[in-house]
């Protein structure tokens, strides 16, 4: 069968499963008195903290501290001044050197370290420095936790004179909230570093903290996508039981917490996107795993157990019917496999019903990519040749009409993709039915000769459209850019194999099919002597070329010596 990997894609990053990171400060609410206000109560608190000595001093600094951290937050927000801003968080937090975990100073500590590791990640990029204050904050929250010192002083409380609406953190749960927000960031920096895992173990800390305390820093909306988000990461890791855990989470939460309790929400625009997405959510984790399934199948191994720390990844005392939408094992028969198919194609039809064609027709048509690949990994657990022809048939309906449709001049990319794939699709079809009939002498029938010949035809003729594509004046240049030179050639070779595979009766075409191919062999190691280093990317299939350049030769001479009627021409 054709190489199916030669030109494939990756749909997600890092940057997008991480969806958490992306969390937007709260906004400082702007008034032309308030900072005056808080810069002579700072002066004012500075001169008493100076002058006193006895046990007032502590309520002191405990003001100055949170004064230190409203400067901070107006001089971010409010007059973009980042070297000012950091000086009075550093200053809250030094104010109170060894006391962080009193109530009165927890709040203005924690928020002041966000801030701090905030600025390193987006003004400084500075990430080790950045870790360092939020593991700080992390390390304070979980000491006041153990001390249980109960509720936190809020600015409010601690400055009287200042009004309410003028200060931060009001909420009702304010150390809650400085909490999630050093989660937050925390995750953007692991993420940064490239440390996944540990991005992974921060984010469902962060859903879950959310989820239990009914707080959500973001919309309810975000909290569901990025738990089925997070799921693409967990299957990296073999975690499929907590993948499809976080997966039924993301639905119930859409399904049934978030009309009760967020009607406003409910069926609102961005809930239909939102829905749409966890379901590609399933279906990515449905194609994932039935790929690893097939991996066991084709080379008869077990894949390795996931890692000890992702098993308590669940979310508690939450009741989750979703989870039976699919399947957390690997099947290993075709019923199994055909079950997750049907399932996986289920979410890919829910999505497009949202993301139209006419909508966006690039992601349409890569939600018709998936829909191709699930029927050609289920393909594999079909021991029936015919049955497997049929399945590859089906996975390119939708593929093959949104071909049709696609504007060629503004989708080139996405177009130069769907007919590589469908010249793989047809070439396999054509390598199962040539089989059948050929290698193995089965009586060629006339229905026989005309659909091999047409699968073979169709495989060229989207090959063709591929390799066209890249044509400069209406030729191949010398020259294919690195990211699609190897799937060029090895379109020609497929071109090549398809063409001989032709069935004919006229000898002249026959022998025009051979110098056809010929062609295509000489392009492919024409390329490869004028850059060395295409051969290490095809070292196989440039050795077959070779060889089939040699033997060219004498097909033409044994066929020009062939006399008398045949059927056809092999």
């Amino acid at each position: 069968m054709a190489n199916a990997d030669a030109y494939s894609y990756s749909n997600t990053s890092n940057s997008e499963l991480l969806g958490l990171s992306n969390l937007v400060l709260q906004p400082y609410e702007s008034n032309p008195n308030l900072k005056e206000t808080f810069e002579e109560m700072y002066q004012m608190l500075v001169l008493q903290v100076n002058s006193s000595n006895g046990p007032e001093v502590k309520k002191l600094k405990s003001r100055l501290a949170a004064v230190c951290y409203q400067l901070g937050r107006m001089y971010h927000d409010t007059e973009d001044n980042t070297a000012m801003a950091e000086s009075m968080f550093l200053k809250a937090k030094d104010t109170v050197k060894d006391h962080e975990t009193e109530a009165d100073n927890v709040l203005s500590v924690i928020n002041s370290l966000n801030m701090l590791g905030y600025i390193k990640i987006k003004d400084d990029e500075d990430y080790e420095a950045a870790l360092q204050y939020l593991l700080e904050a992390q390390h304070v929250h979980q000491e006041y936790n153990e001390e249980r010192r109960g509720s936190a002083t809020t600015a409010n409380n601690l400055l009287p004179n200042c009004p309410k609406k003028r200060a931060l953190n009001t909420t009702k749960n304010p150390l809650m909230c400085a909490r999630l927000f050093t989660l937050f960031y925390i995750i953007e920096v692991y993420r940064n570093r490239g440390n996944i895992t540990d991005a992974l173990m921060s984010t469902h800390l962060t859903l879950k903290i959310q989820l239990e305390n009914n707080l959500f820093l973001q919309s309810p909306l975000d909290w569901a996508l990025s738990s089925a988000l997070i799921a693409n990461l967990l299957c990296q890791q073999n975690a499929y039981k907590q993948a499809r855990h976080h997966l039924a989470a993301a639905s119930m939460y859409m399904e049934k917490i978030i009309p009760k309790q967020f009607e406003s929400l409910y069926n609102s625009e961005t809930y239909k996107q939102y829905a749409a997405d966890i379901s590609r959510c399933w279906a990515t984790y449905g194609l994932r795993l039935l790929k690893k399934s097939k991996t066991r199948l084709m080379k008869n191994k077990t894949h390795r157990e996931p890692p000890e720390i992702f098993s308590n990844l669940l979310f508690k005392n939450f009741n989750m019917p979703h989870e039976e939408r699919m399947t957390r094992y690997y099947v290993n028969n075709f019923e199994d496999a055909q079950s997750l198919v049907n399932s996986i194609v289920i979410n890919l039809n829910r999505t497009k019903k949202y993301y139209t064609f006419e909508k966006t027709a690039n992601y349409y048509s890569d939600l018709c990519m998936d829909t191709c690949l699930a029927y050609k990994l289920l393909s594999y657990f079909q021991d029936n040749p015919e049955k497997m022809g049929k399945l590859f048939k089906k996975g390119i309906v939708d593929l093959e009409v949104t071909a049709n449709r696609l504007n060629e001049e503004s989708c080139m990319n996405v177009c130069r993709r769907i007919w590589y794939e469908l010249g793989t699709v047809y070439s396999d079809i054509l390598d199962i039915k040539y089989e059948k009939h050929v290698k193995n002498r089965l009586v060629l029938t006339d229905s026989a000769i005309k659909k091999i010949n047409q699968y073979a035809s169709s495989s060229i003729r989207y090959y063709s459209k591929f390799v066209e594509s890249f044509y400069v004046q209406k030729k191949l240049p010398e020259y294919v850019c690195d990211s699609f030179v190897k799937p060029v050639l090895l379109a020609h070779l497929h071109m090549a194999r398809c063409n001989n595979k032709k069935l004919v009766n006229q000898k002249n075409v026959k022998l025009e099919i051979l110098f056809q191919c010929k062609k295509y062999y000489q392009t492919v190691v024409d390329y490869c002597d004028r850059d060395p280093r295409l051969e290490s990317m095809i070292p196989v299939e440039l050795n077959t070329c070779r060889e089939l350049l040699e033997s060219n030769a004498s097909r033409v001479d044994q066929l020009l010596k062939t006399h008398g009627p045949v059927k056809f021409y092999v």
